[in-house]
């Protein structure tokens, strides 16, 4: 029989071993992990639907943190929390109509308790129009028109477009919009008139990433202060992005310390491939191959999904739009590849536009850029 003081030894001993493991774990995440995009279909180039096991696309491996079971609370005030980020939406999605990019941030700046059925106490200066991440936050790409949680408690969400309060800063005068129809995240001019769905919290403890954007603009794209203004700019809502944001393994792989994420340092090693043979191709990547000295082996890498190939990107640098001082070789300022098919479209497969930062999607049988990304192990 086990003395005492030995069962006391053994139960320390496997807590801390338990506590070492939580901790290794941990390590291997950044500081604003990224949610999985929603999608668990798999199709072919032709859109047929097949069994998702060992193609590498996004239904299949589904990367990504796990949605709560219930992904938003109604508060019975008018408004609503996504579980996942925290961040605490209008509920009434068309209370303030279509307005331009600056109308849209003034409209949400001045939303208070009393109007657009809000009964939550909230005050003017507390709601704010979401920048770029966060309002791409709430698009589920398993879903079309609206591209939205199936359980969201929204009211009258139209499947449209709907204003970020961020900046193109190569061009100014283009402000960032999502389209709840099918999930791309684009660009227009500040002028025209768009939904708008205001926000608010995530200052405090965000979840999400910051996007980058650091200054403020007028609808002519001159640079202006940013006090007062309710831009993406000013509040720099989100995570603060590490120093330094990736760290080079000397091993042809680089972790993007704010994710988590490792990449394939040769971002071009593949070339222009078809999405089948994109998905193919980097499945197969191992130790040996495009630079890598990391031991990996076939099925360790894969296509990022639309959301991890987003996460990657910088709201202020163009052609390519990625950090500054990055340590990626042969980056091309052209089209790559997601693993992530169009939930209504499936022939056609997201892809992000390496030069300005817009994902939309194109035909599979396109030959586009194909970079590889895998889990930190």
């Amino acid at each position: 029989m086990k003395s005492p003081n030995m069962k006391l030894t053994l139960v320390l001993a496997c807590c801390a071993g338990f506590a070492l493991c939580a901790e290794n774990a941990m390590a291997q995440l950044g500081p604003a992990p990224l949610p999985k995009t929603g999608q668990t279909k798999c199709w072919d180039s032709t859109g047929t639907r097949i069994s998702c096991r060992g193609t590498g696309q996004d239904g299949d491996v589904q990367a990504g943190a796990e949605w709560p079971i219930k992904r938003f609370t109604d508060n019975n005030d008018g408004t609503a929390t996504d579980n996942l980020t925290g961040l605490t939406w209008l509920k009434k999605a068309d209370c303030l109509g279509r307005a331009s990019w600056l109308d849209a941030m003034t409209l949400s700046g001045n939303l208070a308790s009393g109007t657009c059925g809000l009964t939550d106490g909230s005050s003017k200066g507390t709601w704010r129009l979401p920048n770029i991440i966060e309002l791409r936050s709430i698009v589920d790409f398993g879903s079309y028109r609206p591209s939205l949680p199936k359980d969201h408690p929204f009211d009258n969400f139209e499947p449209t477009v709907y204003w970020s309060s961020s900046t193109v800063p190569a061009f100014p005068a283009l402000g960032w919009f999502a389209t709840f129809g099918v999930g791309p995240h684009v660009f227009d001019l500040k002028v025209n008139t768009f939904r708008a769905l205001p926000v608010k919290g995530g200052l405090v403890f965000p979840k999400l990433p910051q996007t980058g954007s650091t200054e403020c603009y007028d609808v002519a794209g001159k640079v202006i202060d940013c006090r007062g203004t309710g831009q993406d700019g000013e509040l720099q809502a989100g995570v603060p992005w590490p120093t330094p944001r990736f760290t080079d393994n000397s091993n042809g792989t680089i972790r993007d310390n704010l994710t988590g994420l490792l990449w394939l340092k040769n971002a071009h090693c593949f070339g222009f491939l078809s999405w089948s043979d994109a998905l193919d191709s980097v499945n197969q990547l191992r130790a040996g191959r495009c630079g890598l000295q990391d031991a990996s082996k076939a099925g360790d890498w894969r296509l990022p999904n639309v959301r991890e190939l987003q996460s990657i990107m910088d709201n202020r640098t163009v052609a390519p739009a990625i950090p500054l001082g990055h340590p990626f070789l042969n980056v091309q300022p052209t089209l790559y590849w997601s693993s992530t098919s169009g939930q209504n479209f499936p022939r056609l497969a997201f892809f992000s536009l390496m030069s300005a930062g817009s994902t939309v999607f194109e035909h599979k049988n396109a030959e586009l850029g194909t970079w590889a990304v895998r889990d930190a192990k």
